[in-house]
């Protein structure tokens, strides 16, 4: 009887990494170079899986973004620190991006993420200790300080410019 080779494919590898999770391709190949595929064959892999549909970036880029807006919005930059950190492509990033954010200005996300934040701490911010708590979790979010300011007088606060 002819030795077995026990090795897994990197497809196989591939498909069992995907069916704990969802990953980008940057992602799917990093995890091919950890386990010591030669790279010819982690592309070959990538390429199949785009191939079937199981590997799609720009759905998945988009997916994480709206589920993170959905929960309470971010601002432009945390969207493209999270899109880098699961290493899409940059030129992705750039188009997910302003597709997600077309229509909508930052200030008006930082003045909703500013109210959903209230409305959970389920108090008036009184101290200016409170207002620059906010201030400082929406800078967190990735708001920039003009929408920052802006979010805070449309809340009927406001911190000393």
């Amino acid at each position: 009887m002819p030795a077995r080779n026990t090795r897994r494919t990197a497809t196989d590898y591939a498909l069992g990494v995907l069916s704990r999770r969802r990953v980008s391709k940057g992602q799917m190949r990093e995890s091919l170079s950890r386990k010591g595929y030669p790279d010819e064959e982690s592309e070959t892999a990538i390429a199949k899986l785009v191939e079937w549909g199981y590997l799609d970036d720009e759905i998945y880029s988009r997916d994480i973004l709206r589920a993170m807006m959905n929960e309470c919005p971010i601002g432009r930059r945390r969207a493209v620190f999270e899109l880098s950190r699961r290493l899409f492509d940059k030129e992705l990033i750039k188009r997910a991006v302003d597709e997600v954010f077309s229509g909508v200005g930052e200030e008006e996300l930082a003045a909703l993420a500013a109210r959903k934040y209230l409305d959970r701490k389920n108090s008036g911010l009184t101290s200016e200790r409170e207002r620059e708590r906010l201030a400082r979790w929406l800078q967190r979010r990735g708001f920039g300080a003009e929408a920052i300011f802006s979010a805070l007088r449309r809340t009927g606060l406001s911190i000393r410019e």
